[in-house]
């Protein structure tokens, strides 16, 4: 089972496509009851998703591979402490940038036991080059989606090399589903593009990324048990989808970046 749960709307108001706000407890209570159902065994999540790990942490996540994210400044006890785990899966960190500074610290936290593997969380190609040439990183977090196809190349060394890989942002925070008439103006210049995904759009979005033998995970986040159950039924399918997904990569960082969008 590829799919990995997104647990940010958990914590935040957050994604493009997100009309509802933070999903409500009684709505988490029914996801959980479907990872169980469909064997989704991997959550993740992050200190910076807000109370996303508190929330957790109300769970029995002792039979789930847990993975947090956490930046430099954040103390790595706390995530523990909010998850109520003695340890987790995967620890990763927030920012890409803070390597250097913090990869003592997270070997120290796995050589104590308090995690199975550690690694990054990344948006650039030539950044996650640079750390995997000097870190023996276990695990990585990246974006990947038809119109983000920076980081294909890179697939096949991170394979080599053992590495983890964990892919975000299939559905672009849910631009990919859209109906085009509630695509902001903002992606006015892609909303030719967008046209041209055949119908079933989850399908085909979903099918990107599923084929791709080098990804051991792909992190979808809902906002309801029925988005799970919806994607969960796309991902079993056996059906081909005859599309040229290279037709659909752009570079424009200022589109596929969701960081960098201003559309409000």
């Amino acid at each position: 089972m590829k799919l990995c749960l997104g647990t940010v709307q958990f914590g935040l108001n957050y994604g493009i496509s997100n009309i509802t706000g933070k999903v409500e407890y009684s709505e988490i209570i029914k996801i959980f009851d479907s990872c169980n159902k469909y064997g989704i065994n991997t959550l993740d999540t992050a200190q910076g998703y807000g109370d996303s790990e508190k929330i957790l942490g109300n769970f029995d996540l002792t039979k789930l591979n847990i993975i947090t994210k956490i930046k430099g400044s954040d103390n790595f006890e706390d995530s523990l402490k909010n998850l109520k785990l003695p340890c987790i899966y995967g620890l990763m960190l927030h920012d890409e940038n803070e390597v250097d500074a913090c990869w003592a610290k997270f070997e120290n936290y796995q050589t104590s036991g308090l995690v199975k593997k550690i690694g990054v969380s990344v948006y650039s190609p030539d950044k996650l080059s640079a750390i995997i040439n000097d870190y023996p990183i276990d695990i990585v977090q990246l974006p990947l989606n038809m119109l983000d196809q920076r980081f294909l190349p890179l697939l096949p060394v991170l394979k080599e090399k053992n590495i983890e890989v964990h892919t975000r942002s299939v559905f672009l925070q849910g631009l990919l589903l859209m109906n085009y008439s509630e695509i902001p103006d903002y992606f006015n210049s892609i909303k030719p593009m967008l046209k041209k995904i055949p119908d079933n759009r989850l399908g085909f979005a979903l099918n990107f990324v599923k084929n791709i033998n080098e990804i051991n995970k792909i992190v979808v986040g809902v906002t309801s048990y029925k988005e799970l159950e919806e994607i969960y039924t796309e991902y079993k399918k056996e059906e081909k989808y005859n599309l040229d997904y290279s037709e659909f990569s752009i570079s424009n960082e200022k589109i596929i970046n969701p960081s960098l969008w201003d559309y409000k």
